[in-house]
């Protein structure tokens, strides 16, 4: 029984074919657009408050990064 296992895993790894790497669009441009214009409105997205993400565009930032204006 052990060597059927080992054959049907054999067989297995054989049948596969390789994976077909998927490329996207380059959309990063827009991307970087809409964080620079974006006047952010962060909010927490977790319990504790540390990670906050924008509200409009969904910048995640943490808490420490964000300066309070005087």
């Amino acid at each position: 029984m052990y060597f059927i296992e080992q054959i049907i895993k054999i067989y297995m790894k054989l049948k596969k074919k390789p994976d077909s790497s998927v490329v996207l669009p380059d959309d990063n441009d827009e991307q970087l657009e809409d964080i620079v214009t974006c006047n952010h409105n962060f909010m927490p997205i977790d319990s504790t408050g540390n990670i906050l993400a924008c509200s409009k565009c969904g910048y995640v930032i943490k808490k420490e990064r964000l300066k309070k204006k005087p």
